[in-house]
């Protein structure tokens, strides 16, 4: 599902152990990410980070990027926890729910 940065984004996402995220653009296209009700790798992260997310599953690329580990690193300078770049056919754990 498609999402820009708002409140609903922050509210679903807290506390959740996994969460699957779309990351369109990269933070440097963030103007189009806003335009087109996008975000951006950076931006996924932050909700995140932000939420305490354990882990983080991006997802939903433009095609504009040839390298999908680029969304990896932008992710991973605003977010510590695991971070996966999905693919088609990618398998994800689930981690354990927190008590």
């Amino acid at each position: 599902m498609d999402t820009r940065l708002c409140p609903g984004v922050f509210e679903l996402a807290e506390a959740a152990d996994l969460l699957v995220i779309e990351a369109t653009y990269l933070d440097g296209d963030a103007d189009l990410a806003a335009a087109h009700g996008h975000l951006t790798a950076g931006q996924a992260a932050t909700v995140a980070a932000e939420c305490g997310v354990r882990t983080l599953v991006l997802t939903h690329f433009s095609q504009r990027y040839d390298d999908p580990a680029v969304f990896r690193r932008e992710a991973e300078a605003r977010f510590d926890g695991e971070v996966v770049v999905a693919e088609d056919l990618t398998r994800i754990r689930v981690p354990a729910r927190r008590p």
